[in-house]
């Protein structure tokens, strides 16, 4: 399940925003629930389906549970939240997560490959301005491309 692009939609004084429809069709055509969280180090929400915060509890589970690094990690855990979307594919946000984020009356969804992320457009604005500097100043970080796995023979003998 793969999030991309942005979208900005209006957020109610009940909290409710809509997610953008590719982004339900995304975790609908994988039958996952949406799930949220607060961003580990942006003034931000992430979103995602459960398949992804699965493989943040398979990776815990090989880890030394007493760990600095397990904790961060529960952090993002417990402050999850499973989100129920309405007929009209309508989220309501916490009031913590609101404030967190520091949203207002718009919301910026940025996907950003296997989570989405939810941030205040002007900060969005600003943090992607200072990330293309950097990539001007410093040049891009290395990407070792790997071949698509072909997909999985159907039937056989």
């Amino acid at each position: 399940m793969i999030f991309l692009s942005t979208f900005e939609n209006k957020i109610d004084s009940k909290g409710r925003i809509s997610v953008p429809a590719p982004f339900r069709a995304a975790l609908e055509a994988n039958q996952q629930p949406l799930i949220i969280t607060r961003s580990l180090t942006d003034d931000c929400l992430q979103g995602q389906g459960a398949q992804r915060i699965n493989q943040i509890v398979d990776i815990l589970d090989t880890m030394d549970s007493l760990s600095p690094e397990v904790q961060v990690l529960q952090t993002l855990l417990a402050d999850a939240h499973e989100m129920k979307m309405d007929s009209e594919g309508r989220i309501s946000l916490p009031e913590s997560m609101i404030a967190y984020a520091k949203l207002d009356s718009t919301v910026l969804f940025a996907g950003v490959g296997r989570l989405f992320e939810i941030w205040r457009p002007d900060a969005y604005r600003n943090r992607a301005e200072e990330q293309r500097n950097k990539a001007k100043a410093n040049g891009l970080p290395q990407l070792i491309l790997k071949p698509a796995s072909p997909p999985s023979e159907q039937g056989g003998s």
